[in-house]
This record gives structure tokens, C-alpha cells and sequence, in this order.
């Protein structure tokens, strides 16, 4: 199959262009998102990745009235989606410089504007240029817009010409912006009242009677404060025929306006939370397998595909929520990307003669450490299942296991399939001790590979999986081998791949970047070390809870963790409802599982570290003799080898 290898490049909506008709895939919580038909705000949120700007996209006009529309209903002009991707440079821009926040709140209000008005405009232009039954390019030269002139002197009444007008004028604005000392600046429009003005111009046409605008503000957090408040005021107020709504990574925080009031959810808009929605939904794999199997089709150019037309098609939602269709998409997934059982890894491991031969010693070794009598031959007897002897080291390591015990459960185990290995070891130790037997070989795990383990691995988030597929498709194409199913060996190196590339992107992620990356190098190296003990005794180690301490947590520690959980970087989970020593709810910090793969740690959410608040102080902002310290306490049951592993990493 021939496929450009490019568009499967594209993970980020940003790479998209503005229309993303017939590329956009209908997410199952789709009917509960009700945008359209909304009557207040919406405030919708998701982590990076999540699919949130793709979204906003097929809900802006260029889509929405897409010249690749055959069929547009005559309600579409009840929602005019203008999706508005702040340039936050150049906002950043807009205050301080000898002028108080106030006066630029006004400027800041009229900038909005006039974006938003010369958006507005060109979707006109686009609703005359598409398939729209009552509104075509006749009508577009036919129309006029008077209450311009009412705001700016000699602006033009036609759209086209309109549109030419503010472009001027806002060309002239950042002129002034560069040089606010040496001009003045130009005569501007005040905002929401100069939107509102041409919105009922455009009523005024039978026609346009409906039209309402939907402006969608993207990462509203990182807006200024006093511009956030302006837009709050905004929200606060939109009703139709506009309607501001915000985006964000995160929850509502700051919720001031420009007057005394404030915004909330009960009354100003609806929180519409999208990690959520798809975790509600149930239906995240064959959603993702969707998407994966819809771009390939894309890629290969493959426009009519029945699956595109299911996929793309709102009227079809109904059939991808069949159980049936639902297991015959995830079925071709996993066909595509298959696993192998722990048992059969395990198996296929003692065919590889390194790794046998690694098992032989660290078998032996612990034999020694005992000081049993017995061999490791006689462990090694033929039948010996190799899901038990993949375990032997660990258990062979505790104290509370005597190796003559071990070696009779281990026998009864192979003739019967009973006691202790049938009943926790196997089930509580296969899958850490078949890590630490793979650890030398640490770019090619088999655990890292099946369509199931790539969504786990990618936590619900979209791009994330998406990233793991092509990386597959990659090494694939390396190794000409290009034609599913993909080897086992190709997904796993495929997974480390990914890993290694969304953790060296984490220094991307704001003013925490460089200190987030570092934080996740750290505390994979300890996950990592911690594993590397003996006896195994807390295998799975991939999530830490801050439970003890003589202080509660401050305000940049706090602060630290907000970002780390709004990039994703961790993933939180409540513990207890109890209250801890340092003042809040326990609460559990996983590593994102898409990070397993580098440090060859479990993607699973199992077992956790508890550290104190001044351990955790240490491991995010401490100097690296400070890191190494707290880390050799963190490892102090290692021995000097295996405690070496805390620094491995840390490049």
C-alpha cells in the first residue's frame, strides 16, 4: 500500500490546515458536546493531545462551509464558529511600557475586535463561495454594511471591501504597538459593540436572519491577566448573536472580570471537559483505532473509503456505537498490532541464549547469597514452566522464602499447575521480572507492544497513540518489513522510540519545561533503580503519593504539580477521601505511562513510592547532589550496582 508518509507526520492540529472537512473523525461524546445549538458559554477543556484543536477546527467557518461540503443545511448560519488562536507574543506585547493596565484593557477590547469583525467577514465570504442554498456571491456584492461608518470614519458598506478596510487599520495597530512612544495610535473600533453592530447588519438580510457567531479563544490561559479579565466580562455576558467560549488545558482559575463581578459555571457557561466525555463514553479504543485506520486511508488517498464516510459522517454515530462494528475495528487493530501473552514472552525468552544465560547467573547469584546447598539445575529440570522460572531470582532474593520451598512449589507448580506459583507469584511477578530480564536489552521489550498496550501506554490521549502507530510504521518501513501485522520487535522499538521523542518535547511545555523534563528523568531513573532490587518485594513502582513531612506543600511546589498534571506529564489520582499529615488530600502522581518505555518501567498503575514533602521538594528543584542524595535514601535496600541505575539516565 502507498502512503504519504507525510500526512501521517502530521500528530498536531496546528499542521492541519484551517478546513478539516473529510479529516475530521466524529468523537463518540460528539452529541453531548451540543455547541451548535448552545444558548450560553461553553469553557472546554483537555490535556494536550486530546484532540481539542481539531475540534475547534471543524467547528470554525472554514470547515463548516467548506468548499468540499456538497450538502450545507440552511440552519448552519445559526452557528458561525471563529476559532481565535491567540498570538500570545504579540499579546504579551500589550502591556506595561508606560501605559496602565486599564487603558490597555480598552486597546486590548478593540484588537479583539477587530479580529473577530474581520473574521466574521471572510465567513460571510466563505458561506457566498460554498454550497449554502440562500446566500451566494450575487448576494455577497448585493450586500451592504452601514454601521461601520458609524464607528470608523470612511469605511466602506461592502464585506470585501470592508475586509480590506480592517486590515488596514489593524496592520496600522501593530505598527503602533512596535512603537507606542514615537506614534499614536490609530482610531480603533470598540469591540464586542462594532461585532455586534455588523452581526445586525447581517440579519438584516432575510437570509442571514439567524446568523449567530460562536468565537472559540484558544489556550485562554495564557493570556495576560488583565485581557483574561476583559474576556471573562465578555463571557460573562455573550448571549446569542454572540457567544465567546474559551479553551484551556486546565480547569477555570482565574475567574475575575473587568468589573466586580466574577464568572462561575452555574450561571455563565458550561464546562465541557473532554478527557472526560471520552472516558465516559467507553469507547477510547475503537475511537483511536478509527482514527489510526481513517488516516491511513487518507494517507493512501483513499477519499471514498467506506470507513472515512462512517467515521467523518455525524448522521452515522449511531452505527459505530454497535457492539458489533465496535469489535470488528478494534479486532483489525489488534490483527495490525499484535501482543504476546507474559507467559509466551517468558517462553520465547528462554529460546534467546543471552537471556537464558542472564537468568542462569542471577539465579545462581541467589542460590549464593543464601547460602543454600542447592543448584540451579535443580531448578532448571525439564517441564519447568518458563513463566516460574522467569521469577526464580526475585523470589529466591526475599528473606521470608526459604530456596528449598521455593524449588517444591516450583516442582508441584509443574506437575499440577497448583500452589504458590498458580495462586500470586506468577500473577504478582511475571510482568517486572520479565523487565529486569529484558533491562540490557533496553530498547526492545516485548511488553511494550499490542494495540491494547499502545492505548494503555497512551493514557486516553489521542496524539500520544497516534505518535506510537507511525513510530511503528517508521521502524517498520526501516527494516522493510512495511505490510501489517507488525512484528513484536518492531512495535517495542517503535514504543522506546516514541517515548524517547515526547520526552525530549517536554522541554516545550512553558516556563516549567527544562524543569519538568528533568523531573521526569529523575523520577524514571528512581522507578527504574527501585525496580532493579533483588527481591522484587515492590515491583511496578511507577506512581508516588507525597503522604508525610513537617510542612504542608508550598506555593511553587504546588505550582510545579499544576503543570505537570496540565501537560500530562503526570497523571493524578485521588487516593482517600482521609486528610494526610501535610494538610490535603493523599493523592496518587503516575508517571505518564507513555514515558515507561525509555526507562523500561511498567506502563500499568500499580504499586507507589511514598516520599515526604521534602523528599519531593529535593526531586523537583534540587541540585544534582541534592537529587543523588535523596535518591541513594530512596534506594538504600539496593546494592551498589543496582543503585548506580539512579544516574544512568540523567542526560
Amino acid at each position: 500500500m502507498q502512503i504519504n508518509a507525510s500526512m501521517l507526520a502530521r500528530t498536531r492540529a496546528e499542521e492541519h490546515d484551517a478546513d478539516v472537512w473529510g479529516e475530521f473523525f466524529i468523537p463518540p461524546y460528539f452529541d453531548r458536546l451540543a455547541l451548535t445549538t448552545a444558548t450560553k458559554s461553553a469553557y472546554i477543556t483537555g490535556k494536550r493531545g486530546c484532540g481539542k484543536t481539531m475540534l475547534l477546527k471543524y467547528f470554525d467557518y472554514h470547515t463548516a462551509f467548506s468548499k468540499r461540503r456538497k450538502d450545507i443545511p440552511a440552519d448552519a448560519i445559526d452557528h458561525i464558529g471563529i476559532y481565535w488562536r491567540v498570538d500570545t507574543q504579540f499579546c504579551s506585547s500589550l502591556k506595561h511600557r508606560g501605559i496602565e493596565d486599564t487603558e490597555w484593557s480598552v486597546v486590548f477590547e478593540s484588537y479583539f475586535g477587530l479580529v473577530i469583525a474581520t473574521e466574521l467577514l471572510r465567513a460571510v465570504e466563505a458561506i457566498a463561495n460554498s454550497s449554502f442554498p440562500n446566500f451566494n456571491s450575487d448576494d455577497l456584492a448585493a450586500l451592504t454594511l452601514p454601521s461601520a461608518a458609524d464607528y470608523l470614519d470612511d469605511a466602506p458598506t461592502g464585506v470585501r471591501q470592508l475586509v480590506q478596510y480592517l486590515e488596514s487599520i489593524r496592520r496600522k495597530f501593530t505598527t503602533w504597538v512596535s512603537n507606542v512612544k514615537a506614534m499614536d495610535c490609530p482610531v480603533l473600533p470598540p469591540g464586542r459593540d462594532f461585532i455586534l453592530s455588523l452581526v445586525g447588519d447581517l440579519r438584516a438580510k432575510a437570509s442571514l436572519a439567524t446568523l449567530s457567531v460562536f468565537v472559540y479563544v484558544d489556550e485562554i490561559e495564557n493570556l495576560v491577566p488583565y485581557q483574561r479579565h476583559v474576556l471573562n466580562s465578555f463571557l460573562k455576558h455573550s448571549q446569542r448573536p454572540l457567544i465567546i467560549n474559551f479553551t484551556s488545558k486546565e480547569h477555570p482559575s482565574n475567574n475575575d472580570t473587568s468589573g466586580p463581578e466574577s464568572i462561575n459555571a452555574t450561571h455563565d457557561y458550561r464546562l465541557v471537559d473532554l478527557d472526560y466525555y471520552l472516558e465516559l463514553s467507553g469507547a477510547a479504543m475503537p475511537f483511536f483505532a478509527e482514527v489510526f485506520l481513517g488516516n491511513l486511508d487518507i494517507a493512501a488517498g483513499r477519499f471514498d473509503s467506506e470507513l472515512l464516510d462512517v467515521v467523518c459522517s455525524h448522521a452515522r454515530l449511531a452505527e459505530r456505537q454497535k457492539p458489533q462494528y465496535q469489535r470488528e475495528v478494534v479486532a483489525d487493530m489488534r490483527t495490525r498490532f499484535p501482543d504476546v501473552t507474559d507467559k509466551q514472552i517468558a517462553a520465547n525468552a528462554l529460546q534467546v541464549q543471552t537471556l537464558k544465560e542472564s537468568l542462569y547467573r542471577r539465579i545462581s547469584k541467589a542460590l549464593k547469597d543464601r547460602r543454600s546447598n542447592l543448584a540451579v539445575e535443580d531448578f532448571l529440570f525439564e517441564g519447568a514452566p518458563a513463566e516460574a522460572l522467569v521469577t526464580l531470582p526475585a523470589l529466591l532474593n526475599r528473606e521470608t522464602l526459604l530456596p528449598d520451598n521455593v524449588l517444591a512449589e516450583l516442582k508441584k507448580f509443574s506437575k499440577n499447575r497448583k500452589g504458590s506459583f498458580e495462586s500470586t507469584w506468577i500473577h504478582n511477578n511475571l510482568f517486572g521480572a520479565i523487565l529486569e530480564l529484558y533491562r540490557p536489552f533496553a530498547r526492545e521489550c516485548p511488553l511494550y507492544s499490542g494495540f491494547d498496550t499502545l492505548c494503555t501506554m497512551s493514557n486516553n490521549n489521542l496524539r500520544n497513540f497516534l505518535i506510537l502507530c507511525y513510530k511503528t510504521l517508521e521502524v517498520a518501513e526501516l527494516r522493510d518489513q512495511i505490510e501489517p501485522p507488525y512484528a513484536v520487535d518492531i512495535q517495542c522499538r517503535a514504543a522506546y522510540d516514541a517515548s524517547e521523542q515526547l520526552i525530549k518535547e517536554i522541554r516545550t511545555f512553558g516556563r516549567f519545561g527544562e524543569q519538568l523534563r528533568v523531573f521526569v528523568l529523575r523520577l524514571g531513573s528512581i522507578f527504574r533503580a527501585l525496580q532493579a532490587s533483588p527481591a522484587m518485594s515492590e515491583p511496578e513502582q511507577n506512581q508516588f503519593t507525597i503522604n508525610s513531612g513537617g510542612r504542608p506543600l508550598q506555593g511553587d511546589e504546588l505550582a510545579f504539580i499544576a503543570e505537570a498534571l496540565r501537560h500530562g506529564v503526570l497523571v493524578e489520582q485521588l487516593e482517600t477521601k482521609s486528610k494526610s499529615g501535610v494538610g490535603q488530600d493523599i493523592v496518587d502522581y503516575q508517571l505518564n505511562p507513555i514515558y515507561a518505555p525509555y526507562f523500561q518501567i511498567s506502563y500499568r498503575r500499580k504499586r507507589k513510592l511514598e516520599i515526604s514533602v521534602e523528599q519531593f521538594h529535593m526531586l523537583i528543584m534540587g541540585n544534582e547532589n541534592e537529587y543523588r542524595d535523596l535518591a541513594r535514601g530512596l534506594a538504600r535496600q539496593l546494592s551498589d550496582t543496582d543503585a548506580l541505575q539512579l544516574g544512568l539516565l540523567l542526560s
